[in-house]
């Protein structure tokens, strides 16, 4: 399918797309500053329809994350441990290996995210620059 923004295709017959054809780190294409930006409206009704939207091939420095958190809606404030290899102070960096990331991440076995909040938000991405194969 293709929208203004991407070109998707499923993941899974019932879960999941993949965006095509976007680079998010580019605010020339993608801005995020208007409230109003149809972009937002775009993957906020996609994440809504599809659940999870997979960006390949993205590179991201952490302040653009945030954006992109922030721009799906509230405020973004990390309210985990700092680890010193985390771009940005409100992305919470997790890892296998301690020099990289926080590890041991998750309650008894069961990552509940932002859930326990007094005000859960509605979004979350999450950025791989690596992942294992």
């Amino acid at each position: 399918m293709k929208t203004p923004f991407y070109t998707t295709r499923p993941l899974t017959p019932h879960f999941g797309i993949e965006a095509l054809s976007v680079n998010l780190a580019d605010p020339r294409k993608i801005d995020l500053t208007d409230k109003n930006s149809k972009f937002v409206t775009q993957l906020k009704s996609d994440l809504i329809q599809h659940r999870a939207i997979l960006f390949r091939n993205q590179t991201l420095s952490g302040q653009r994350q945030v954006e992109i958190s922030n721009a799906l809606g509230g405020r973004v404030q990390s309210t985990f441990y700092k680890h010193p290899r985390s771009p940005h102070p409100d992305v919470f960096r997790v890892s296998n290996d301690e020099r990289e990331g926080c590890t041991s991440v998750g309650r008894s076995g069961w990552h509940s995210d932002g859930t326990f909040q007094e005000c859960p938000f509605a979004y979350q991405t999450m950025y791989f620059p690596s992942v294992a194969e």
